[in-house]
């Protein structure tokens, strides 16, 4: 491979951010008074939202040094994702949030607050990705953490993270983004990668402008494409494209349309016959009609999600998995809004739907189809009251959702929580809830055996859902005219009839047959803090540290990925003009396990990223990131190949 020309981008965006420039304007950082909604689905001010509520902004994306979602919410309290690389296809089975694993259910993923499934990084047909949409496409991320099935109901456990796309403008507005890079691939137990450096690439482009008086557009592409960090380079790639529409029908009233296509393939190692091992077509539609006055908001809304995969390929020894998993969803949420009480009410419709075939293969042949066919319908209602008392400084916020599944019957799952202000600059925070998850695809779904490693696996359509009970503690305080923000809180999650897989005792083709059940008892415990430091110039700090124990109560050993701890500082500066700045983020990471069974472990690890950015003129910005500085296996170095240093340049274009 030939590098004279990434390294020439590199070397001209390093020149161009040491170049003066002319005076330009820079927006103010988005404020604690910005509205949240995930939280109550009733619209609050940071600052005041009764349920404790995490947000990464438009600007703190734009400044972090990373290409790809679940790394850009590593430094939240309580959320490991340093085990992943920075990649499109890294595996989110190492992804966990207060001590249980996004990819297996146990964590809400929204996009616009509806859910989704797989994506680039999801292990295996039935896993979930964070890594649903490229980073130019996010206007903000809203983070939940426990119990959150009074609103949101099946598998709300850990919490919720709703990744909020760009908004329609009230301007007319262009933008376009371009970056390119190199990274490199350490060795694995002492055995190198081949071709260890490799590229990442992303393009974007963003639309948006009023059309005539009432109504507005937005329309955004992105391409993505990397080399992955196993030990053969592969190709992953994504294209993505993104449309909204917003009429104002009245003053109150206005309808919203949405949808967005994505295509993803990732080649095949060198040497096979098939062209990818994975190929994903997935597109979103949803549609709503809105009221809102001083008194009344009320939405009505429908929601289409499809996702044609196939993973694997024809004679692959994992097996070639091929078809289509979806949700209907159909809701409507009223929410009344009196002097000290807020009343929110919905009713919500939904179906998933599955329709693949697993095919199994022995020695490259065609041994057994395994067939997933199945349609979950779901019905809910759910209530919850917002109650302002002590002259608004206390609010009460009790909830409960009414759930029937098709499947399990009906599940009923309450939420209380509060919020006291004791002082203009200190609130109390406090919830507890219970929530339950729905048993995996593999563990319910699959209509006979597959083949897995050395064993073969059957469903247990007789599995009943995990329960859990969560509870809450934090406090919020602000110093210095609001210059300086620190949070501190612990929680505790019991979490009762785990699934686990279990040997049947019996054998097929030689080969012992395994099989799941609910037997496993888990307690997540600890601590977290929060704070930050500084305003839009001059020098900034924030950061972060969580301590948990997340123990399987039956067993006595540690649930996998879960680090004893997390700590992130995110040292920035900004000069005086706005014009040019600079944001490090020092990442330190506790001891973990790989495995269930706690024999394969993860050292403590630390990593150091830089991103450099400079305003070149009104309407561009060139900014340089160095990822991974000290090379950092990440704990991980007998067991992976891991991404290892990485330079990326990006130009930035407004119009």
């Amino acid at each position: 491979m030939h590098w004279s020309s990434p390294r020439f981008l590199v070397g001209l965006v390093a020149a161009t951010l040491l170049v003066p420039s002319g005076a330009l304007a820079q927006q103010n950082p988005v404020a604690l008074q910005d509205l949240v909604v995930t939280g109550t689905r009733s619209p609050h001010a940071l600052a005041d939202v009764p349920v404790e509520t995490l947000v990464i902004t438009r600007e703190e994306i734009e400044r972090a040094p990373v290409q790809n979602l679940p790394q850009l919410l590593r430094t939240l309290p309580g959320v490991s994702a340093t085990n992943l690389d920075d990649t499109l296809a890294s595996d989110n089975l190492r992804l966990t949030v207060r001590g249980l694993q996004l990819n297996e259910g146990y964590g809400l993923i929204l996009v616009d607050g509806r859910r989704v499934h797989g994506g680039l990084g999801a292990h295996g047909d039935y896993g979930i990705s964070l890594n649903q949409i490229p980073l130019s496409m996010i206007e903000r991320i809203e983070v939940v953490k426990g119990a959150s099935s009074a609103l949101y109901g099946a598998d709300a456990m850990a919490g919720v993270i709703n990744i909020i796309t760009r908004r329609v403008p009230q301007e007319a507005s262009a933008s376009a983004g371009v970056s390119y890079g190199l990274y490199s691939v350490l060795p694995r137990a002492g055995v190198k990668a081949q071709d260890p450096i490799r590229r990442t690439a992303q393009v974007h482009a963003n639309l948006g402008t009023p059309v005539g008086d009432a109504s507005g557009l937005l329309l955004h592409f992105a391409h993505q494409s990397d080399e992955g960090s196993d030990r053969l380079a592969q190709t992953t790639l994504r294209d993505s494209v993104l449309a909204k529409w917003h009429t104002a029908l009245t003053d109150t009233w206005s309808v919203d349309l949405a949808g967005d296509l994505a295509w993803s393939r990732r080649d095949t190692v060198p040497g096979q016959d098939a062209r990818y091992d994975r190929k994903l077509d997935d597109y979103r539609a949803a549609a709503a009609l809105n009221y809102k006055d001083d008194r009344h908001a009320w939405t009505l809304s429908g929601y289409r999600f499809n996702q044609d995969f196939e993973q694997g390929f024809e004679g692959f020894q994992h097996g070639f998995r091929f078809g289509d998993v979806g949700y209907y969803q159909a809701e409507s949420v009223y929410t009344y809004f009196g002097e000290r009480q807020w009343l929110t009410v919905g009713a919500e419709a939904q179906r998933q739907s599955l329709d693949y075939v697993f095919n199994n293969y022995r020695g490259g042949e065609l041994e057994a189809q395994v067939p997933v066919k199945e349609n979950i319908d779901i019905y809910s209602l759910f209530v919850q009251d917002e109650i302002w008392l002590l002259d608004e400084r206390l609010i009460l916020v009790p909830g409960v959702r009414f759930e029937d599944h098709s499947r399990f019957g009906s599940e009923i799952n309450p939420k209380f929580s509060a919020s006291l202000r004791t002082g203009a600059a200190t609130t109390w925070r406090a919830s507890v809830g219970r929530a339950f998850k729905s048993p995996t695809i593999r563990q319910l779904y699959y209509e006979g055996l597959y083949r897995h490693g050395d064993n073969y696996v059957e469903s247990n359509p007789n599995l009943d859902p995990e329960t859990a009970i969560n509870a809450n503690l934090s406090v919020e305080q602000l110093w210095w005219d609001g210059n300086l923000w620190g949070s501190l809180g612990v929680f505790r999650t019991d979490v009762k009839n785990m699934v686990v897989r279990t040997d049947t005792g019996r054998e097929f083709n030689n080969l012992p047959i395994e099989s799941f059940e609910n037997v496993q008892k888990a307690r997540i415990q600890g601590a977290e803090l929060a704070f930050r430091a500084g305003g839009p110039r001059g020098f900034t700090l924030r950061g972060s540290a969580a301590w948990t124990a997340a123990e399987n109560r039956d067993t006595d050993l540690d649930l996998p990925y879960v680090p004893d701890y997390t700590a992130a500082l995110i040292p920035g500066y900004v000069t005086a003009s706005g014009q040019t700045g600079v944001e490090a983020t020092l990442l330190a990471v506790g001891r973990q396990y790989r495995n269930v069974a706690n024999t394969q472990r993860v050292e403590s690890h630390q990593i150091v990223d830089v991103r450099l950015w400079r305003e070149l003129g009104p309407q561009v910005s060139a900014s340089l990131d160095f990822g991974n500085i000290f090379e950092s296996n990440k704990g991980d170095k007998e067991f992976a190949w891991r991404q290892g240093r990485s330079v990326v340049a990006g130009l930035n274009a407004r119009f």
